[in-house]
């Protein structure tokens, strides 16, 4: 079998897998994106998950077997083909995932209006506090500064725009990130009231805005690292060392990741259902959740950002504008870059 074959049978075994875990990424009473009774959950819920990877599993075995017997296939319209069984995997999926989210409907607790508000502040504070925030603008900075002392060792040309225009691309995404950070400390739905669920909601929040510092973090380190070495003077000193420094990053993502998964969406998973004091689901209405829960639209509900029914972590209310001015920051260094270089 050749590289290609394998890199495509690779793919759908991921997806399988992917679709496999993704009852799992959820609050214990959310059953398929469905705020559910938690004995629903655990019981007759289990058969529904079941007979859900049972289509996903099957599906994936048939587009294995297809997959082999694609080098049979002329060059040309082996790779359509291609294209054509991971996608059509990739459909059985969602299919799937949509039917069970009907069938889960079936078991929906009915959404209260009333709202529980605890009477003691939440910590709102950023992980490390506002200087550990604001490195990787010390850090663009610090090479900004390099720039300027040894710029004219720099090729003629590519000083201001080479340099300077990837430097402020860095600021540009360094401050996305940022904002991000903030408005996910201060403006994220808050679902228990206080004890130990409220403890283990506020430790997974701290870590999703951890994660969003630390990418400010990477990305301003490796376009310092880009930046310097187009120097004479840094020529090919600074890539071999880098690596001490993403390496961890890396595994500290994987890490979160995996933590993220044992734990489940606002960690509670990890804490008994006695502390959860009958607290259903994430206190977001099922009726908001569109596409078999992957988007959240709720123009009442006053938070920007809400935990995920469809993946880690947190995702954005589009119901909400001020989730949109968020949306617009992100595509600022996609559009300046066209502009910058």
């Amino acid at each position: 079998m050749t590289s290609n074959a394998w890199a495509m049978m690779l793919g759908i075994a991921m997806q399988a897998l992917l679709f496999h875990a993704m009852p799992r990424f959820s609050r214990p009473d959310i059953l398929f994106a469905v705020t559910v009774p938690e004995a629903v959950a655990s019981g007759v819920g289990r058969a529904l998950v079941a007979r859900y990877r049972t289509i996903v599993w099957t599906g994936a075995a048939a587009a294995l077997a297809v997959s082999l017997l694609i080098p049979a296939v002329p060059s040309g319209r082996g790779a359509f083909l291609s294209m054509a069984v991971i996608a059509g995997n990739l459909i059985v999926g969602l299919c799937a995932w949509v039917w069970a989210n009907r069938r889960a409907r079936f078991h929906a607790v009915a959404h209260a209006d009333v709202r529980v508000a605890s009477l003691v502040p939440r910590d709102t504070s950023l992980p490390g506090g506002v200087l550990f925030a604001a490195g990787p603008f010390a850090i663009l900075l610090a090479t900004a500064v390099l720039v300027h002392v040894y710029g004219d060792q720099a090729p003629e040309g590519s000083r201001s725009t080479g340099s300077f225009g990837t430097l402020a691309l860095g600021v540009l995404y360094v401050a996305m990130m940022l904002t991000m950070a903030v408005s996910l400390a201060r403006r994220s739905r808050q679902v228990a009231v206080d004890g130990l669920a409220a403890a283990a909601e506020q430790r997974f929040r701290v870590v999703n805005v951890l994660v969003l510092i630390l990418a400010g973090y990477a990305m301003a380190i490796m376009l310092s690292v880009t930046t310097l070495e187009s120097l004479p003077t840094f020529d090919h000193t600074l890539s071999g060392r880098v690596g001490f420094v993403m390496l961890p990053m890396m595994l500290f993502n994987f890490g979160v990741a995996f933590w993220m998964f044992r734990v489940g969406q606002g960690g509670q998973r990890a804490v008994p259902a006695a502390a959860r004091q009958e607290v259903y689901g994430d206190a977001t209405p099922d009726h908001a959740w569109k596409i078999g829960g992957l988007f959240y639209f709720n123009r009442h509900d006053p938070a920007i950002w809400v935990e995920k029914r469809i993946g880690l972590g947190y995702t954005l209310n589009v119901g909400n504008s001020r989730a949109w001015l968020l949306i617009g920051m992100m595509l600022v260094p996609a559009i300046a870059a066209r502009f910058l270089f």
